[in-house]
C-alpha cells in the first residue's frame, strides 16, 4: 500500500469515527502541566509539542489493575465469576517509534511460555499510529540502543508530521487494514506537503552493548562492588518501572473478605524492598542496589539472551521522573568499560 495523507481536520474526524464505532483513541494530551496519554473523543485536547508523554500506553493493553474473577463463599461451595476481558478497538496516535517497539518487548514475555490473554487478547486489538520525532532531549537515548526516531518497528501505521498533517506509511497488515478501513480520513498527499526532518539523538559514544551483555554475563561480576558504588542514590520508589514501557512486572492478590471478594492482576515492581521476601523473612535482594542490578540485567542481558531482543528502548522515562536522577545510561558507560 503506497503512502497515505491525514490532514488535522480529518484526524479530528477519525476520532469522532473511531469513537462512534464503538473503539476508544488514545492520544497525547495535556493534564496538569504534563503531556500524558489519555482517552480522547475529540482532537481540541490532543497535543503535537512534545517529547514523549510522561506514561506509557502499555497499559491499554496490560491495565495497572484488573479483576481477573470474583469469588463468593456460599454454603453450596465457592461461586467463581470469570471476569469477560474488554477487548475493543484501541487506537494509539503519537506513540514515539522507541516507544511503539516495546510492544515487542511486552509481546515476547506474555507469549513466552505461557499465553496470557489478560495481555493479548487486548494486544490484538491496539492498532499504533507511531510519529517521528523531529524534536529531542537530553534523555531520549534511542540510538544507543539500536533504535532511531526513523525505527518502524511496533508501528503499525507510521505516521510523519508535515506543516497541516501526517504523511501516512502502513506498516502491517494490520495497520493496512486500519487506512482502508477509515480511508475517508485519509488522501492522497497535497502537493507542497513534505515530511519535517526526523531528529537523529546523538549516540552515546562509551556505551557498547556487546561489551555490556558480555560483561553482564560473567558470573564474577555479579557482586562487582561497582554495582552498590553506581546506585547508591537509588531510593527504591519504583517510578522508574512504572513509567517504562516495557517492564512487566505483577502480582495477584485476593480483595475482600473471606467470604466474597476479587481475585486482582495488580502492577508490581523489582525496586520493592518486599518483591522477593520470601515467608520465611529471608529476603535474596535485601540492599536497594541488588535490586537496581536485577532491573539493569533483565534490560541488557536477561531479554536479549532469553528474548533475542533488548529490554530497554532508549525512551528516557526512567530518567526524567526518577526523583534522585539516577541515570541508566551511567551504567550503561560503565559497565561497557
Amino acid at each position: 500500500m503506497t503512502d497515505r495523507y491525514i490532514s488535522k481536520e480529518s484526524l479530528g474526524t477519525l476520532i469522532t469515527t473511531v469513537n462512534k464505532s464503538g473503539g476508544r483513541f488514545v492520544a497525547p494530551v495535556l493534564d496538569a502541566r504534563q503531556v500524558v496519554y489519555k482517552e480522547v473523543a475529540s482532537i481540541e485536547p490532543v497535543v503535537d509539542d512534545y517529547i514523549l508523554p510522561r506514561n506509557s500506553y502499555k497499559e491499554v493493553a496490560f491495565p495497572q489493575t484488573e479483576v481477573i474473577y470474583k469469588y463468593e463463599l456460599n454454603r453450596a461451595g465457592v461461586t467463581i465469576d470469570p471476569v469477560e476481558i474488554e477487548a475493543r478497538e484501541t487506537i494509539v496516535f503519537g506513540a514515539r517509534p522507541c516507544e511503539a517497539a516495546s510492544l515487542a518487548s511486552l509481546n515476547s514475555v506474555f507469549t513466552w511460555d505461557f499465553i496470557d490473554e489478560t495481555y493479548t487478547k487486548r494486544e490484538e486489538r491496539v492498532v499504533v499510529l507511531s510519529v517521528g520525532c523531529i524534536n529531542a532531549d537530553d534523555e531520549c537515548f534511542c540510538t544507543t540502543v539500536n533504535l532511531s526516531p526513523k525505527s518502524t518497528t511496533g508501528s503499525d501505521v507510521a505516521l510523519y508530521e508535515t506543516d497541516n498533517g501526517y504523511i501516512a506509511t502502513p506498516i502491517t497488515d494490520k495497520g493496512k487494514a486500519f487506512v482502508k478501513t477509515y480511508s475517508a480520513s485519509f488522501a492522497d498527499t497535497p502537493k507542497g506537503e513534505k515530511r519535517k526532518e526526523l531528529i537523529d539523538p546523538e549516540k552515546i559514544e562509551g556505551v557498547d552493548l556487546t561489551k555490556l551483555g558480555e560483561t553482564l554475563a560473567k558470573t564474577e561480576n555479579y557482586d562487582n562492588p561497582k554495582w552498590a558504588e553506581l546506585t547508591r542514590k537509588c531510593c527504591g520508589c519504583g517510578a522508574c518501572t512504572y513509567s517504562c514501557p516495557t517492564c512487566h512486572c505483577f502480582d495477584i492478590t485476593d480483595e475482600g473478605t473471606a467470604f466474597e471478594g476479587e481475585r486482582r492482576k495488580n502492577w508490581d515492581a523489582c525496586q520493592f524492598d518486599h518483591f522477593t521476601l520470601h515467608a520465611s523473612g529471608h529476603n535474596p535482594r535485601d540492599t536497594q542496589y541488588k535490586r537496581y542490578r536485577n532491573r539493569f540485567m533483565c534490560k541488557f542481558h536477561i531479554y536479549p539472551t532469553k528474548f533475542n531482543s533488548t529490554g530497554c528502548v532508549g525512551c528516557g522515562r526512567c530518567i526524567r521522573v526518577c526523583p534522585v536522577r539516577l541515570d541508566i545510561t551511567e551504567l550503561m558507560e560503565a559497565m561497557s568499560k
